[in-house]
């Protein structure tokens, strides 16, 4: 099969090469016409990691401008073959990877391919983001996925809609490939989901530091998915209603990752989900402010970076003292939603952070007339972020889900790979799936579920 693999870089990760080198062991595998096509773009560090690469099949055009989204279409536009492969400079890819998706998109009306993305490092914090899933494509509800992951995805160029690109004018390093998919799905084109698929290996330090301002950048690009392209169900209404409450509210029920047997894992799991959250928050609400010219947050990104590591630190500590640097994650869906004692309060640490180091900002219109009515700058806030644009797929019920989860040959899913699968044939991603599904089942105490 003939395969263009894609690979936009700035040559400035020391993985850029090794991603290269497995990409062109994959493509090789694939066929003797497949190419790797690096697209560099902005101005390239001295001395070139690409020098004396010594392949033929791997071609390097230029870009003077710093652009993700702007280096994959002229990968679009310069490959050689119409089936075209996406990845990221700082991936690792399976030796069956060109194949896989290339033989997917040969099937008639086949247009794109997304498939799993697993983070690859040390420590804790990455084996929580692989056991929540983070970087795969979420489902659309029809068996598929509802955008692309540039880091593992594939189309056919002769097959998509006339003119579609990626947005290098509303979008730079992060959302533009949702956008992409978005759109095409819209024009009524599907995504299939490869579920068996190899993984590509996100390869990351697994550092809090590094994970936090990731998650920061997505939440800023998230915002404009609706802001700038008024795309269907990706307005975060009551944003910041919601980030009030995460600072604010002890007692609220957060992800306790009951169906993990070890206290540790459960806590470090649960400290790496809430800086996530908060930190996707906090960028989206710092983007949101830019976009609507009006400030919503005041942040100190230093100390709260600070803050984050001092609190992952002790977890990380544990859970490397009691297994190896990556723990095995093992869990028991029949634990699932049966946290020992009452409810488990939000860590003091967690508000006391956030009110600190990322306040939201408050307006001579802002404050409460008692009553809990809506302010006027709350119904501002509210009028600007009011889509008139629904999700086209509404997500499922807590019931819903419930449902499909206990319909599982042994009542509840024996793994991880199975518990996934319920999640996204019923139309939700592993993470919000999951957190979900565990709050229902706390508050229930369903019958079946055991301590």
């Amino acid at each position: 099969m003939s395969v263009t693999v894609a690979i936009p870089t700035t040559l400035e990760r020391p993985t850029v090469r090794t991603t290269v080198e497995s990409a062109l062991a994959a493509a090789t595998a694939c066929g003797p016409h497949a190419e790797v096509l690096v697209v560099v773009n902005g101005t390239p560090p001295s001395p070139d990691p690409l020098a004396h690469l010594g392949a033929p099949q791997v071609r390097v055009v230029r870009l003077a401008r710093r652009s993700a989204p702007a280096a994959r279409n002229a990968a679009l536009s310069a490959a050689r073959h119409d089936t075209v492969l996406f990845t990221d400079d700082d991936c690792r890819l399976p030796a069956t990877w060109c194949t896989d998706l290339a033989t997917a998109l040969v099937a008639p009306g086949e247009v794109a391919v997304a498939a799993p993305v697993r983070a690859e490092g040390p420590g804790p914090l990455l084996a929580y983001m692989n056991y929540q899933r983070l970087f795969d494509a979420p489902p659309d509800g029809a068996g598929g996925a509802g955008y692309l992951v540039t880091a593992n995805c594939g189309v056919r160029r002769d097959r998509l809609p006339l003119g579609m690109r990626f947005d290098d004018a509303n979008f730079n390093n992060a959302a533009e490939d949702a956008d992409f998919g978005i759109r095409l799905r819209a024009a009524g084109r599907t995504i299939r989901w490869l579920a068996g698929a190899p993984p590509v290996a996100h390869r990351l330090s697994g550092a809090v530091e590094e994970i936090s301002h990731r998650w920061l950048r997505y939440g800023r690009a998230h915002v404009r998915l609706y802001t700038r392209k008024r795309h269907p169900g990706t307005a975060l209404g009551g944003v910041r209603r919601w980030y009030a409450a995460m600072c604010d509210e002890p007692e609220r029920i957060h992800r306790c990752f009951s169906e993990l047997s070890d206290p540790a894992l459960r806590e470090a799991f649960t400290t790496y989900d809430l800086i996530l959250s908060a930190s996707f928050l906090i960028g989206y609400l710092e983007e949101l402010g830019n976009e609507w010219g009006r400030p919503l947050i005041t942040v100190d990104h230093d100390k709260l970076t600070a803050g984050w590591e001092r609190a992952a630190m002790p977890q990380e500590a544990l859970v490397s003292s009691a297994a190896c640097s990556t723990p095995d994650v093992v869990p028991d869906y029949h634990r699932f939603g049966v946290a020992p004692g009452e409810r488990l309060r939000v860590p003091e640490w967690y508000g006391d952070l956030l009110r600190n180091h990322a306040s939201l900002r408050r307006h001579g219109d802002d404050e409460s007339d008692g009553a809990g009515n809506d302010t006027a700058y709350e119904r501002d806030l509210a009028a600007f972020m009011r889509s008139p644009y629904l999700a086209t797929t509404p997500a499922p019920t807590a019931e819903e889900l419930h449902r499909a989860w206990t319909a599982c040959p042994g009542g509840v899913p024996l793994d991880t790979d199975e518990a996934d699968a319920v999640l996204r044939g019923a139309g939700q991603c592993f993470r919000e799936g999951g957190r979900v599904l565990e709050a229902y089942l706390l508050e229930r105490r369903l019958p079946g579920n055991r301590a």
